[in-house]
């Protein structure tokens, strides 16, 4: 099949170059056949694990008829997210262990209560006595209405 292919771009490439006239090195024809069935077969190979991105995705790629170099930048942006995603999931893991490490500690070494004869730990304020209320005086009758007269 692929030299049928490559017989195929040879002769897809002088057709063009005759009727356009174009004789440079730089003008090649590819002909991209895959059948459409193919992207769910790697779909699956995908999905079970048994390959990678990296061979999963040019090969739906290149079916769905997409360019080289769409192939090619579609790759480097994967590649870019696949980097990102490795770092959040190594920083997570490093929280996480950081975090049960902390646990382990203060479930091995729990705080001690304060004491009040421990000079680590703030006296506790003494509550203060509640003030009476202020008492007025009793009104008195003056001497002079107290009827002695």
């Amino acid at each position: 099949m692929a030299s049928i292919a490559l017989t195929a771009n040879e002769v897809l490439t002088h057709s063009y170059n005759a009727i356009y006239g174009t004789a440079d090195d730089a003008t090649e024809l590819i002909l991209l056949t895959a059948p459409l069935t193919a992207t769910s077969e790697v779909q699956e190979l995908y999905t079970a694990g048994i390959i990678d991105f990296q061979s999963a995705m040019p090969a739906s790629l290149h079916s769905l008829g997409y360019s080289a170099e769409e192939i090619a930048s579609a790759m480097e942006r994967r590649r870019l997210v696949e980097e990102t995603q490795e770092t959040l999931t190594k920083q997570r893991e490093t929280t996480e262990v950081d975090e049960l490490k902390a646990r382990s500690k203060l479930a091995k070494n729990p705080p001690k209560p304060a004491t009040e004869g421990s000079s680590s730990a703030a006296p506790a304020p003494k509550p203060k006595a509640a003030k009476p209320a202020p008492t007025k005086p009793a009104p008195t009758k003056p001497a002079s209405e107290s009827g002695g007269d």
